[in-house]
């Protein structure tokens, strides 16, 4: 590629960059759990309750954080969104590293 191409192509991605919502690093991980009620069939060999986390890495230590269900569609969203600016930094990255190699 030329290096005007280039700049076109890094100049695309940095718009898309600049169209992403709002994200959240992690994986959503769904599981099932008692709830807090002593009455709750759960309690009595019945069916869990299904529950949502997002999961993510501090300290080499993964780290849970509970998703209350109204926000569940959000935060699906927004772990998709950083998978969506992972992939963008890297081909930004990429175009910046062909760029460098052209040396004018």
């Amino acid at each position: 590629m030329t290096r005007l191409q280039l700049q076109k192509k890094r100049e695309s991605l940095l718009r898309q960059l600049q169209k992403l919502g709002p994200w959240i690093e992690g994986s959503l991980v769904a599981t099932a759990r008692k709830c807090g009620k002593a009455g709750c069939a759960c309690h009595h060999d019945g069916p869990k309750h299904p529950v949502l986390f997002v999961t993510w890495k501090e300290g080499g230590k993964t780290v849970s954080l509970y998703i209350p269900r109204q926000l569940e569609a959000a935060v699906k969203e927004w772990t998709q969104n950083y998978k969506q600016l992972k992939t963008l930094i890297r081909q930004v990255s990429e175009v910046q590293r062909q760029l460098v190699r052209l040396r004018d």
